[in-house]
Formats: structure tokens, C-alpha cells, sequence
């Protein structure tokens, strides 16, 4: 690699020292980030909203604060991506309504970014409004994934996804819903982290489903998902939904050995609909941690068609909800997909919803039990589904392609932290993952986990050839 190429791919906690001790730049690395993006998003189509000559300002800025000693910790002088639903500056949702939209305040996460110095490079792409699933689109041109640029880069933070994986941010902010962090951490081979429900405000970002909708970072590894963890978590009386519990520090667990950690299963999850070619990288990493001495737990579990008729009553419904009178009013400059998804939550009854809602608690209180007696945390394929192409026309109106298989809903209507990691590549040459979930507020220890695993392997040092 080039040394430009070799800056944009340094994770944040090497690059860090180096911009505190000034043997790097924040100028140097802010030019390297625009350079690329230069080169690189009109291929990709990651950003929305380049913000060229605000990076600049900023990183001279932050070169300014650091020559004088205010150094403000790892994030400062370093450029990241906001998924385009955060309100900060021009933000569209990817949506044609919203297409011209300047936001007049800024994402209560992005506030805190900011305050410990990141840097925004752009605003990223997404499905329209978050709606993540496959078939659902965005009234701009596709993502791509920069390992197959015929290849979705999974949905909804979609070009969060793939500008760090292209080394065009070094890490982002996204949102999940169903798995809209995890998914395409996974489809473009980098870390996702959704945190605990109410560990990362909410406010100033557009929702999609109130109880299920949780904000989070994307990086390239554990560590650096972790240190934007770091910055971005905390109480705010802003989101009715923020939970007022301390923030520990999600790095003090890292390098510790998982020797005798106890590992559970939840085979009946992904038994029968996990694709082979995804399903042995899977395997082959339970067959890692064991080897590092976890100790395998096998636990009884939900299966898919469960856990899709838990999600979606709730999603649905609540998408209804916020969206409905911009349909009634907009409804023709809507993605048609988008559209349907509105439709059918008007038709959830109010007794399906409350048992869907009553039975979230059920599985929850069962897996935080599991969480407490007979295992550390929990181990899933992120999806069982091979990075579906991009499709150049509609494949008509569907929910979910039957064909797609994914396991982070779960983690979604329970809230508990998940963390997906990269574990190799099918036969197709594309990125497979798992994801790690533990108890309420216990991300260190699912950072633990991954981190240890991303040690052993290579995958994290793997990129695209662009």
C-alpha cells in the first residue's frame, strides 16, 4: 500500500498517540480522508454530504489545540462518518421529501463526538428513512460494497458501512432497528456495535421504531468501536428512552484471556436457515474461542419464524406511526417498498401488537437468566444470508425476501449489547461475522470477547482492493 492508503487504514487507537505526540497531523490525516473520498464515493456512493472544506478547518483547528496541550483523548483530529438519519447539517433520511433538508440543531451523540474532538467528514448513506431490509432503497444511487461493487453493502447504515471498510472514514455512526448496524458491519467485513438499549442517546435522530431503535458506532476494530462507544455514551433527558446508568470504561477488559468463559449457542435461531457458505466461517470460529478455552454452552432458543413474528408486529406498527401523515401528505416522493412497510403496520392490531410486546419480555427475561446462570454472554452468526447483490430493478413489493436470513432482530426487542465481528469470507470472496451479546450494560465484556477472537485471527487486517 501506498502511504496514504496505510494512514487511512491505521485503526484509531495506533493513529491516536501519534497525532497526541504530533508525530502525524490532523491536517495530513484529513487530507488523506478527503483524497480518497475524492477518488473513491463517486464509485461507491458511501457519502451524501461531503464536508471537505469543514474538515479542514476543523483538523487545523484541532492541530491548533493539540500544539498547545489540549489534547482532548483518542478521537481528537480523527474523521468519521454520520449515518444521513442524525441531525447535522444537510440531512436527507435518503429520502426525496428531505432531499434539500439543513438540520438547525445537532444529534445530542454527535454533540459529544465533537466534544472529544472527532471530526465530521460527511454525512452517510442510507435506506430511505432506515427501513433496513434488502429490497427496500433509497431515492439516491445504491452503496456499494467496496469488496464487490455489484454487492449490496447491507442496510440501513449502509454507507457508514462501507466508507470505513473503504477507508474513506475510520469509523461512523449508524442506527439499529432489526440489525442495521450488525448487518452491514458484516457485509463489509468491519466491527458494529449496537449498545444496550439506552446507552447512546437518541435525540436528534430520526426515528423508526421507538422501542426498538438504538444508535451505535461502526469502526474496523473492537478497540476503536469501543473508544467511540466511549464518547458517544451517556444519560440524556433529551430521549425519553436514555438510560441514567454509568459509563464504564469499554476498554478495560480488552486483552483479557476468555479462558474458561462460558459461551451459549442459540443454534435453534439459525438451525436450518443459515447458508453453508456462511455457516462454516461461523463454525469455525466457535471452534477458535473454544480453542482459547471458552467453554461451549448449548441454549434453548427462539427459532427464526419466532423471532420474526416477535420483531415485526412492533416495528411495523411503529413505523406506521411516525410515518403515516407524511404518506397521506408525500406519500407519491416515498420509495414504494417504504410505502408498503407504513401500509401494513396500519394493519397491526393493537391485541398483536401487546402480545408481540409481552412476549420481547418473555425472551428477554430468559436470556438475561441464561446471562446469569449458565453463561458470559451469547454467540450467533450476524446473518445466515450471503451478501445479496444489488438489485438493478425491484424484485416487487416484499417485507423480507424469503431468502433472508438474518439474527440480530433478537438482540433488537431484548437490548441486550451485541457486537458483530468479522470471521473470514465465503467462497464468494465476501465477508462473513458473528455477533457476541451479553447482559444489560456489560458491553465490556462482549468487547472482551471480540476483541480476544480479532486478535487471534487476521481478518481485521484484511481490506478491499480499491
Amino acid at each position: 500500500m501506498t502511504n496514504v492508503d496505510e494512514l487511512v487504514y491505521m485503526p484509531i487507537a495506533e493513529l491516536a498517540p501519534q497525532i497526541e505526540h504530533k508525530r502525524i497531523s490532523p491536517v495530513e490525516v484529513a487530507d488523506a480522508v478527503i483524497s480518497r473520498i475524492g477518488r473513491l464515493n463517486p464509485i461507491l456512493n458511501a457519502y451524501y454530504t461531503v464536508y471537505s472544506d469543514e474538515l479542514r478547518t476543523a483538523a487545523r483547528a484541532a492541530e491548533q489545540e493539540i500544539t498547545r496541550g489540549n489534547y482532548r483523548g483518542p478521537l481528537h483530529g480523527i474523521p468519521v462518518g454520520i449515518k444521513d438519519i442524525y441531525e447535522y447539517g444537510r440531512t436527507t433520511c435518503g429520502s426525496r421529501p428531505l432531499e434539500s433538508y439543513v438540520a438547525e440543531t445537532q444529534a445530542s451523540s454527535i454533540v459529544k463526538l465533537l466534544h472529544h474532538g472527532a471530526l465530521i467528514a460527511g454525512k452517510t448513506a442510507t435506506y430511505e428513512f432506515a427501513f433496513g431490509f434488502p429490497t427496500n432503497k433509497s431515492y439516491f444511487k445504491p452503496t456499494r460494497n467496496p469488496w464487490n461493487q455489484a454487492r449490496d453493502s447491507g442496510g440501513s447504515s449502509s454507507g457508514t458501512a462501507s466508507s470505513v471498510a473503504a477507508g474513506l472514514a475510520y469509523a461512523g455512526m449508524g442506527s439499529c432497528t432489526g440489525g442495521s448496524i450488525r448487518w452491514p458491519a458484516q457485509c463489509c467485513g468491519i466491527v458494529g456495535l449496537k449498545p444496550t438499549y439506552g446507552r447512546v442517546s437518541r435525540a436528534g435522530v430520526y426515528p423508526l421504531a421507538w422501542s426498538l431503535d438504538h444508535t451505535g458506532p461502526l469502526a474496523r476494530t473492537v478497540t476503536d468501536a469501543a473508544l467511540m462507544l466511549q464518547a458517544c455514551a451517556g444519560y440524556d433527558d433529551a430521549d425519553p428512552g436514555s438510560a441514567d446508568a454509568p459509563v464504564p470504561d469499554f476498554t478495560a477488559k480488552l486483552g483479557r484471556s476468555i479462558n474458561g468463559m462460558r459461551i451459549g449457542l442459540l443454534r435453534s435461531l439459525y438451525d436450518g436457515s443459515c447458508d453453508a457458505q456462511v455457516r462454516a466461517p461461523y463454525e469455525a470460529a466457535v471452534k477458535e474461542l473454544e480453542r482459547m478455552g471458552a467453554q461451549l454452552v448449548e441454549l434453548p432458543s427462539i427459532s427464526l419464524a419466532q423471532q420474526q413474528a416477535i420483531e415485526w408486529p412492533s416495528l411495523f406498527a411503529e413505523t406506521a406511526a411516525i410515518h403515516v401523515n407524511n404518506i397521506r401528505n408525500r406519500g407519491n416522493e416515498y420509495n414504494p417498498h417504504a410505502k408498503l412497510y407504513v401500509a401494513l403496520g396500519l394493519l397491526v392490531s393493537g391485541a398483536c401488537y401487546l402480545m408481540a410486546s409481552r412476549v420481547r419480555t418473555q425472551v428477554r427475561d430468559e436470556l438475561v437468566s441464561a446471562l446469569s446462570r449458565k453463561c458470559d454472554v451469547l454467540m450467533l452468526p450476524t446473518s445466515g444470508t450471503p451478501v445479496p447483490r444489488i438489485a438493478e430493478d425491484s424484485p416487487g413489493l416484499t417485507i423480507v425476501a424469503q431468502d433472508f436470513a438474518i439474527y440480530t432482530p433478537i438482540f433488537n426487542f431484548t437490548g441486550l449489547p451485541a457486537i458483530q465481528v468479522p470471521c473470514g469470507f465465503d467462497s464468494d470472496g465476501l465477508p462473513v461475522g458473528f455477533q457476541i451479546a451479553g447482559k444489560p450494560f456489560d458491553e465490556a465484556t462482549i468487547c472482551q470477547v471480540a476483541f480476544a477472537y480479532e486478535q487471534a485471527m487476521p481478518w481485521h487486517t484484511k481490506h478491499p482492493e480499491l
